[in-house]
């Protein structure tokens, strides 16, 4: 019981420092620009994918959860809807953006990576390929949900679409075309958004 106390507070505790440090970012950003926010965002994504796929904690009620991505990914969903409150949708895209296709580079090199002949310069430590290709997969899947999820949640808190009668339904509508428009696809007369 002890240690599951320990966990919630220690989750507790990364929750908390993780939004003073990314908030203080985020409210300094007249003064120091939006470089150090997009930047800490970035880097903290690297360790809430680690962190999902080695560390696991047991909290009450028999819930077994990641720090990744309970702390982490929301906090980074949180920080990106506080981001949209004081900026807007442009802005929002462009940390989404740079995740994505950072990732996609850095799948894509970890790819070319392992075909490299090794030397280890240590017996017993060598490369560990799969976990490689684990991370690599588990961070362009992980930015490929928050690009999503930041998508429904810039169409459901919009005015056109909270206002409706249909809402929530229609967001999906919204969703589709805010991504062929992102892409430039111009072909599509049907989409008023």
């Amino acid at each position: 019981m002890a240690e599951l106390k320990n966990n919630v507070l220690l989750l507790s505790a990364d929750a908390v420092l993780y939004f003073v440090v990314l908030a203080s970012l985020l409210r300094a950003r007249t003064r120091i620009g939006l470089g150090a926010f997009f930047c800490a965002l970035g880097v903290m994504h690297f360790l809430e994918t680690y962190l999902a796929s080695i560390l696991y904690v047991s909290l009450p009620f028999g819930i077994v959860t990641s720090p990744g991505s309970t702390v982490l990914f929301t906090g980074k969903l949180m920080m990106l809807l506080l981001l949209y409150i004081r900026e807007d949708a442009v802005v929002v895209r462009q940390p989404i953006y740079g995740l994505l296709f950072g990732n996609v580079l850095l799948f894509a090199l970890a790819y070319l990576m392992r075909h490299h002949t090794p030397v280890s310069l240590k017996p017993g430590r060598g490369a560990d390929f799969a976990f490689l290709n684990e991370m690599g997969a588990l961070m362009v899947w992980g930015t490929a949900i928050l690009f999503f999820d930041c998508i429904i949640m810039i169409c459901s808190t919009s005015d056109r679409v909270a206002g409706s009668a249909i809402g929530y339904f229609r967001v999906w509508h919204y969703v589709v075309c805010w991504c062929l428009r992102s892409i430039r696809w111009r072909s599509l007369p049907a989409c008023t958004c």
